[in-house]
């Protein structure tokens, strides 16, 4: 009897350290938002944990973004948040440290849109047109949203690219450009990358945008 006593209590030992060395799962989303125009940067970051169905929870000593702390708003679900102006930075890098207190980092890079432009001020609806920019072609993950505005015909035009073949160039044919009015129209880009990683148990995911200038085209 003695001996079945002894075995329940280690077999109740044994799975009490089971459960207690179970490591917890994190996961980690952030968001880096740049505006040129007005030298801004705006920064998120939430941090989840569990497996199935992952909740919002308080990073232990908080998030760091660019090594300075970033602001809890615990009524946004555990949300980080922060803003600055300044220029423009290549590498956008979020920090923290779990509960016993290894450090997490999760990076981001940035692709800068310095200039940009069809080589005239002038399009026409029936004619390709050519657009180069300044700055690195589109990699893997990144897409460039143009955004036409007219405010004379209170429209807004909203044109995704995903792949440039490796050029800093876009090819628009002129059904693309047809989809215009004739008419001035302002035009920004936005270039937005996702970046995913998984290190030391952590799925990190972040999406970083550059907002350009705007640029006033007219169509004709």
């Amino acid at each position: 009897m003695k001996h079945i006593f002894f075995f329940i209590l280690t077999a109740l030992a044994f799975s009490s350290c089971k459960t207690a060395d179970k490591p917890k799962k994190y996961s980690l989303d952030c968001y880096v938002r740049f505006l040129e125009s007005e030298g801004r940067i705006r920064a998120e970051a939430t941090l989840r944990e569990g497996d199935a169905n992952p909740q919002p929870v308080e990073a232990p000593g908080g998030i760091t973004y660019q090594k300075k702390p970033m602001t809890l708003r615990q009524a946004a679900g555990f949300s980080y948040k922060t803003e600055s102006s300044g220029g423009v930075q290549l590498k956008h890098i979020f920090s923290w440290k779990d509960e016993k207190g290894v450090s997490h980092d999760f990076e981001m890079d940035l692709s800068p849109i310095t200039d940009f432009g069809f080589g005239s001020k002038t399009i026409s609806r029936q004619k390709p047109a050519s657009f180069r920019w300044s700055g690195l072609p589109l990699g893997k993950g990144e897409t460039i949203v143009f955004l036409w505005e007219n405010a004379a015909l209170g429209k807004t035009v909203p044109m995704e690219i995903y792949n440039t073949g490796g050029m800093p160039i876009i090819e628009f044919p002129a059904a693309q450009i047809a989809k215009l009015d004739a008419g001035t129209w302002t035009l920004y880009l936005v270039r937005k990358k996702l970046t995913k990683t998984d290190a030391d148990g952590v799925a990190n995911s972040g999406i970083i945008e550059y907002y350009t200038k705007t640029d006033t085209i007219e169509v004709k």
